[in-house]
């Protein structure tokens, strides 16, 4: 665990619209850097237009429905960790994270386990939420380890449900139970 000194310089922080490109930016990183972590790929959603990201970064900030919050080192992006959840009435109670990444300079300091613990303190402050879940795919052990240290099990398995550059990758489906009051 990193001391209180190396972790001075990181804030998390929801993106003001204004700073899309910065999220742009991450993302297509994310999707370079761990093609198999994401249903999205690189040669898709860099093709996106500005209205687009302009538009993710806006509702995350808005927090009506979705959330994303950012990992700041000395001002530049270095992660982030999103959820959704819905307003209809027979699922509002769950929220699913999307979107986790931590850059790889970044790693290994404990901003994932801070990014997620921000993620979950804003979602238990939610009193309609009751669980979060999310996937990952089951050959990403870090991240797997993680998600199990912040309370996570998992709970099923897709076989085969990613393809990238010609393999298959199986995901975990994962959930934790929020506390209840």
């Amino acid at each position: 665990m990193p001391n209180e000194c190396e972790m001075a310089d990181i804030s998390i922080i929801a993106l003001p619209p204004s700073r899309w490109q910065e999220a742009r930016a991450l993302r297509l990183e994310a999707l370079q850097q761990e093609p198999t972590a994401f249903a999205g790929s690189y040669e898709e959603e860099q093709a996106f237009a500005d209205e687009v990201w302009i538009n993710r970064v806006t509702s995350a900030f808005a927090r009506d429905g979705n959330l994303a919050l950012y990992a700041e080192i000395e001002g530049k992006l270095a992660g982030i960790v999103g959820a959704v959840w819905s307003n209809r009435r027979k699922q509002r109670h769950v929220a699913e994270v999307y979107s986790f990444y931590v850059s790889p300079p970044a790693r290994g300091q404990g901003l994932g386990m801070k990014l997620m613990t921000a993620l979950l303190e804003e979602l238990e402050a939610r009193p309609l939420i009751e669980k979060v879940r999310l996937m990952v795919t089951s050959s990403h052990e870090a991240a797997i380890g993680l998600y199990q240290r912040m309370g996570f099990e998992i709970v099923g398995r897709a076989a085969r449900e990613l393809k990238v550059n010609g393999c298959d990758y199986d995901l975990y489906y994962m959930e934790r139970r929020l506390a209840s009051d």
